[in-house]
């Protein structure tokens, strides 16, 4: 696979932003107004070159109420949103290393009113990282932990 591109039906497509979890959700099942701008944004990513989740956003979107691997496939496939499934070691050592420094951060600021994180947004944080760019409303977290990371939000409405 080249960097940059993923497989989507057989066909390498090039990457213009990996998308966080929290976006497709909003787009299924958020309000109006956090679906409308959720969607324009991919919709706009989504014009300069195709979108791509990793496997850990794949599996997380089981967890969405009702939905199972039918589900996942028929909003991906609608969306032309592809799943990188080869996650490269460079992104393992990155999401290691960011993990690592959150955990001494957490550790040294004993802060409990900030939430704990999983290792699973480390790795999508490491994958977008890899690709180019990360679409998420967790702008902060990234932002924090992956800080050349180019991060593009939904937009609220003006």
């Amino acid at each position: 696979m080249i960097a940059g591109c993923a497989t989507y039906g057989g066909i390498e497509v090039a990457l213009s932003c990996a998308i966080d979890t929290n976006v497709i959700i909003e787009v299924i099942g958020g309000t109006r107004v956090a679906a409308e701008r959720a969607a324009a944004t991919l919709s706009e990513q989504g014009s300069r070159a195709g979108l791509v989740i990793s496997p850990v956003v794949y599996a997380e979107l089981y967890a969405h109420p009702g939905w199972g691997k039918a589900q996942v496939d028929q909003f991906l496939q609608a969306t032309v949103i592809a799943v990188d499934w080869s996650l490269t070691k460079e992104v393992w050592e990155l999401a290691g290393r960011a993990y690592a420094g959150y955990a001494a951060r957490r550790k040294v600021q004993r802060d409990a009113s900030q939430p704990r994180r999983l290792l699973a947004d480390f790795i999508i944080g490491a994958h977008a990282a890899q690709v180019g760019g990360l679409i998420t409303s967790d702008r902060g977290f990234y932002i924090r932990n992956f800080p050349s990371l180019r991060i593009i939000s939904p937009e609220l409405p003006s």
